[in-house]
C-alpha cells in the first residue's frame, strides 16, 4: 500500500477561503469583546437615543407633531438620531481596531483592513439591532414604525453607513500613532450631530444659512432617510442622494488610497 505523502494529506485552500475565516474569526473575537463583560455599553446603545429623545421631547413641550401635523415627533427623531449614531459609531470605533489586534498581525493572513472590516460589521449588527428595538417600542407605543419606501431607505442607509466606514479608514490611517488627534476629530461629532438636521427641523432656517448647512452630506442622507421612512414627510427640495454619494465614494477612493501607500507602517505601534 502506498503510503499518501504530504500533499495528498494537505488541504490547500483558496485565497478567498482563507480571507473569510479570517474575517469570520475577527467578527467573533469583536462580538465577544464587545459584548462579555460589558452589558451597560450595550445597553447606553440602547438608552443613548432614547435619553435624547426624552430630553428633546421635554424641550419641545411633549408635542405630538414636528414639521408638520402628519409628522409625528418621536418617529421624526428616533429616524434621525439612530441613523446618525451608526454612522457616528463606524467613523469613531474603527480607527481603535488596528491597535486592538495588532497582537493578531504575526500571522501573515491576519491584516489592519481585516481588523477594519471585521469591527465595521460588529458594529452595523449592533447598531441595527438597537435601531429595530427602538422601531418596535413606537409600535408598541401607537406611532408609525414601518418605512413607507423600505427599498429607498436601505440605499440611502447604505450610503450613509459606507460615508461612516470611509472616514473610520479615513481616521484610521491619519491619526495612527496620533491619540491626541484622535480626540479632536471625536469632537467634530458634536457639532456634526447639530448641523445634520437630526434634532431641529432644518426647513425653518432661512435659506442664505441653509445653503451653507447643505454642504454637509449628512444632513442630505438623514432628511432623504426621514423622506422614505415617514409617509407625507416633505424632503428639503435641495436634498438629493447624488451630492452624498460622490463625497462617499471620493473619501472611501481616499481613504483606500491612504491604506495602501501606510498599511506596512499601521502593523507596527510607532
Amino acid at each position: 500500500m502506498q503510503i499518501p505523502t504530504l500533499p495528498d494529506i494537505a488541504v490547500k485552500r483558496s485565497a478567498m477561503r482563507v480571507q473569510r475565516a479570517v474575517l469570520q474569526a475577527l467578527v467573533i473575537r469583536e462580538l465577544r469583546a464587545r459584548v462579555e463583560g460589558r452589558w451597560l455599553g450595550l445597553l447606553w446603545m440602547l438608552f443613548e437615543p432614547l435619553t435624547n429623545l426624552l430630553l428633546m421631547l421635554a424641550i419641545y413641550g411633549f408635542r405630538s407633531h414636528a414639521t408638520s401635523p402628519d409628522v409625528e415627533l418621536p418617529v421624526y427623531l428616533i429616524t434621525g438620531m439612530l441613523p446618525f449614531f451608526m454612522f457616528r459609531n463606524l467613523a469613531q470605533r474603527l480607527p481603535s481596531a488596528i491597535a486592538g489586534n495588532r497582537g493578531l498581525y504575526a500571522y501573515r493572513q491576519v491584516k489592519p483592513i481585516d481588523a477594519l472590516l471585521a469591527r465595521a460589521i460588529v458594529e452595523i449588527g449592533l447598531s441595527s439591532a438597537v435601531y429595530l428595538t427602538a422601531l418596535s417600542l413606537l409600535g408598541w407605543l401607537g406611532y408609525h414604525w414601518l418605512p413607507a419606501e423600505p427599498l429607498e431607505l436601505i440605499v440611502v442607509s447604505a450610503v450613509l453607513l459606507l460615508l461612516g466606514a470611509s472616514l473610520g479608514l479615513l481616521f484610521a490611517v491619519l491619526v495612527h500613532s496620533r491619540p491626541k488627534v484622535q480626540s479632536v476629530v471625536n469632537m467634530f461629532f458634536f457639532p456634526l450631530y447639530l448641523l445634520s438636521g437630526v434634532l431641529f427641523p432644518v426647513h425653518f432656517v432661512p435659506e442664505a444659512y441653509r445653503d451653507w448647512l447643505l454642504l454637509n452630506p449628512v444632513l442630505h442622507l438623514i432628511d432623504l432617510a426621514r423622506s422614505h421612512f415617514i409617509p407625507n414627510y416633505q424632503p428639503l427640495p435641495e436634498a438629493n442622494l447624488a451630492y452624498p454619494a460622490s463625497f462617499m465614494l471620493v473619501t472611501l477612493a481616499l481613504a483606500i488610497s491612504l491604506y495602501r501607500v501606510y498599511r506596512f507602517r499601521l502593523l507596527s505601534a510607532d
